[in-house]
Order: C-alpha cells, then sequence, then structure tokens
C-alpha cells in the first residue's frame, strides 16, 4: 500500500510540475477526472503517457 500512495503521489506532483512548467516547455496538460485518475493510478509512466497523447493529437 506504501508503494502504491507514493506512486500516485509521485504521479500527481509530476502533472503539477508539468503544468507550471508550461510556460517555458509549452506542454499543458488538461486538469481533469481523466488525467487525475492516470497520474494517480500509473504514476509518472501515466504522466508521460498524457504528455506523449497530447503530442500526437
Amino acid at each position: 500500500m506504501k508503494s502504491f500512495f507514493a506512486s500516485a503521489l509521485l504521479g500527481l506532483l509530476a502533472l503539477a510540475l508539468v503544468n507550471l512548467t508550461s510556460e517555458y516547455t509549452g506542454v499543458c496538460l488538461a486538469v481533469n477526472r481523466l488525467s487525475l485518475a492516470a497520474s494517480s493510478a500509473l504514476g509518472v509512466p501515466g504522466v508521460t503517457l498524457l504528455v506523449v497523447l497530447n503530442t500526437i493529437l
């Protein structure tokens, strides 16, 4: 359970970091239920997936 919560926290922090640096990188992710669920359930790989999908689509 500890590792799941740690992974979820790291995913949410990664999502926040992507949005905080969006001014410099040009990558902005919408914060909605889907992005919060993906980043908390999958962690940092979930945020990476969201960034890749945002870039492709």
